[in-house]
């Protein structure tokens, strides 16, 4: 009969033997523990560099902001008077000032009934009319046998037209409040200028709807479209059809607010070194990440043993290397040497190879030749974020860059530690199963021959 997986803990030996085959078992399991420690080890590596790669793809994104003259240069534009117009400027704005004249605002087209006691009010049955927007014109059918016509199913009518075809157009009923007559049909273009004008005629229809239609026609009754009319430079005449114009200067979009003929406004567009500085700062501060996450691999505990896996890592030591190289490089491509480096325009380094950044250094730089500070990063061969997103591509690029040829390596490492471990596992099982049934076997003869003994102990 087998024994296996029979312990009878001693009880004919006197053995613990239960606590024999753990200790065995524990031995037997230590390379084992090895592996998984490694495992441990070789995940946390993995880890840290897909973090790692996560703070080199946010510095790249930083310099890549500051790569051109016209990322790096933000501007802004001022108005002196930001009731009749206020602006804004794109980095593509030349610095400079403009001239402006609000003679018109834009608006769309209203017409209006007079006005009505009910809006549910029947004023017929099947009619059809024709909206005309733009020139393109529309027929529209409006009640049934069934469903009289009204302002509100005319209004609908228009509403349903605009969902359908996108005209432009919108309709509603509104209650004035009047003591008589409070509900007005209001018929309105949704596009500024005269792009968007419309005209209303009856096709079809009851004589009270023609007197509907008479009444939206009549020229006390309408707001006409018109488009916005400005004068620039002290005399041209220009017309657009939306009071937000951003073709007229290239780089400014000008909100106009109100009309004030005749009285010019000037807009000033100049560099704007906050949000400049703001975007500096900000690669600094992604840079700063990527030289701390390096030195934190390499710190030391109390009894002078590496405390991350990544200690002494031969592919952070070429990282630092290279940034702490580029960083502190001379840009040839600024032709005025008194800005060819990041610490003449307010970026300095420590020992540890970290940066900071100060804005007013940075500003007095900029006033003084803003494009030569600007070539400091967006030099076509030299420049700081120029050759800074090259470097970082070395070790990040998705097919051969560093970082991956790291993160296959470890991905295989891992596996073959983990098949290591599994293999371990199962020869450990195998060897616990065989100490067991050893012991079992063991315990069994011992029994049988105590039970002899006895037997012949009992003869005598």
């Amino acid at each position: 009969m087998s024994t296996a997986g029979i312990s009878f803990g001693g009880l004919a030996s006197g053995l613990d033997t239960k606590s024999i085959i753990t200790a065995l078992v524990a031995v037997e399991r230590r390379p084992i523990d090895a592996l998984t420690t490694k495992k441990g080890s070789l995940t946390k590596q993995k880890t840290l560099m897909t973090d790692l790669r996560g703070l080199l793809d946010k510095l790249t994104t930083a310099a890549k902001s500051l790569k051109t003259t016209t990322d790096f240069l933000k501007m802004k534009a001022a108005s002196d008077d930001e009731t009749v117009l206020t602006a804004s400027a794109s980095s593509s704005a030349t610095p400079g000032s403009y001239t402006v004249s609000v003679e018109k605002l834009a608006r769309a087209q209203i017409n209006w009934s007079s006005g009505s006691a009910s809006a549910t009010a029947s004023l017929g049955a099947n009619a059809t009319f024709m909206l005309t927007v733009g020139g393109e014109p529309h027929l529209i059918s409006v009640g049934s046998p069934t469903q009289p016509v009204t302002l509100e199913s005319i209004a609908a009518a228009i509403n349903d037209d605009d969902d359908l075809n996108e005209i432009g157009m919108q309709a509603e009923v509104v209650n004035t409040g009047a003591a008589s007559n409070p509900y007005q049909l209001v018929i309105r273009s949704t596009t500024t200028g005269t792009e968007g004008a419309f005209t209303l005629e009856v096709d079809e229809g009851s004589t009270a709807f023609e007197a509907l239609f008479a009444e939206l026609n009549q020229a006390a009754n309408k707001t006409s479209a018109q488009n916005a009319e400005l004068k620039i430079n002290g005399g041209i005449t220009i017309q657009r059809s939306s009071n937000e114009i951003s073709d007229l200067f290239a780089g400014i979009t000008l909100d106009l607010k109100s009309a004030k003929p005749g009285t010019d406004v000037t807009v000033t567009v100049s560099t704007d070194a906050e949000a400049t500085s703001k975007k500096v700062q900000d690669f600094v501060d992604a840079y700063n990440k990527v030289v701390e996450f390096i030195a934190n691999q390499n710190v030391l505990d109390a009894d002078g043993k590496a405390k991350n896996p990544l200690f002494g890592d031969s592919t952070l030591r070429s990282l630092r290397t290279s940034l702490r190289g580029v960083v502190g490089s001379v840009v040839n491509d600024s032709e005025n040497e008194a800005y060819q480096m990041l610490a003449q325009i307010g970026v300095t380094a420590d020992r540890d190879g970290k940066l900071t950044f100060n804005s007013s250094k940075f500003a007095e730089a900029l006033a003084a030749d803003e494009q030569s500070v600007a070539t400091v990063f967006t030099g076509a061969t030299g420049g700081i974020a120029t050759r800074l997103v090259d470097q970082i591509d070395v070790y990040t690029d998705t097919v051969d860059g560093l970082l991956k040829s790291r993160d296959d390596g470890f991905g295989r490492l891992l596996k073959d530690t983990q098949n290591r471990i599994d293999q371990g596992e199962r020869r450990l099982t195998l060897f616990q199963q065989q100490l067991e049934a050893k012991y079992a076997n063991l315990e069994s003869l011992l029994s049988k021959l105590q039970s002899q003994g006895s037997s012949i102990s009992s003869i005598g």
